[in-house]
């Protein structure tokens, strides 16, 4: 009897095991989610990025991204370098009928800034996203839609905007970036990984990128392992004085 039990014990154990690295549910080895949120108003007026049919008047979503421990980002998927499922994930062609049901949703806050009225335009988006960060997620890589939800769920987590509820606006105020890094914390609980950008010499807040525990979403903020986005000539330490731009005409919302 003592026998069987082990060997059930032993089953039990070896299914749980399958379940949870099951290549089918995607890539494990990753530690965190990092969800970055764009401010249009400094992409559209900090470089050659012509947006349309105008700027949008409130925070983004840039993309949901698998990150290791030292901060890396998952590799994108490739069947020979990087297969990190073992089923066959949903081709880029055939992701648009999958989002039927959330596509609106994704329009308005998952947008191409080129022109962020065209579907098929902000589809163009969508589908690199999930090549590069969706189908190594812990969502299957066969069904897109749970990945992209998720990636709303979070999102609505911070109610689509950061630093709402705060005393940081956008306008022609400077802010230090602690006074960002605080707004987003107070929110959050966690610290956030900042991004700027350039118009001209004056520094602006490009992105706030929040970082949460793996597990189904929304799960738990987490402070970020670093708190400035590497490269470029963007922010590099809380001194550093911020602008966060209006559009040129408020978009309706």
């Amino acid at each position: 009897m003592r026998q069987k039990c082990l060997l059930a014990g032993g089953l039990v154990a070896y299914l749980l095991a399958a379940i949870v690295l099951d290549p089918a549910n995607g890539n494990t080895d990753f530690s965190f989610y990092k969800l970055s949120m764009r401010w249009p108003p400094s992409a559209c007026n900090g470089g050659t990025l012509q947006c349309k049919p105008n700027t949008l008047g409130y925070f983004t979503i840039h993309g949901l991204w698998p990150t290791f421990e030292n901060d890396e980002p998952v590799p994108k998927y490739d069947p020979n370098k990087n297969k990190c499922t073992d089923v066959t994930p949903t081709a880029q062609k055939d992701l648009l009928p999958e989002l039927q049901s959330i596509e609106e949703a994704l329009k308005k806050y998952w947008p191409n800034y080129k022109n962020h009225a065209n579907l098929y335009m902000c589809a163009e988006s969508w589908k690199h996203e999930w090549v590069y960060h969706g189908i190594c997620s812990e969502y299957p890589a066969n069904k897109p839609l749970e990945y992209f939800s998720a990636s709303l769920e979070f999102a609505n987590s911070l109610d689509y905007d950061p630093l709402q509820g705060s005393k940081v606006e956008p306008g022609e105020k400077l802010y230090t970036v602690k006074d960002i890094i605080d707004a987003v914390k107070q929110k959050t609980g966690a610290t956030p990984q900042i991004q700027c950008n350039k118009n001209g010499e004056t520094l602006q807040l490009l992105e706030i990128r929040v970082c949460f525990t793996k597990g189904k979403a929304p799960t738990t903020a987490i402070n970020c392992p670093n708190t400035y986005a590497p490269g470029g000539a963007g922010c590099q330490k809380e001194t550093d004085a911020v602008k966060i731009p209006l559009p040129p005409s408020i978009a309706q919302i």
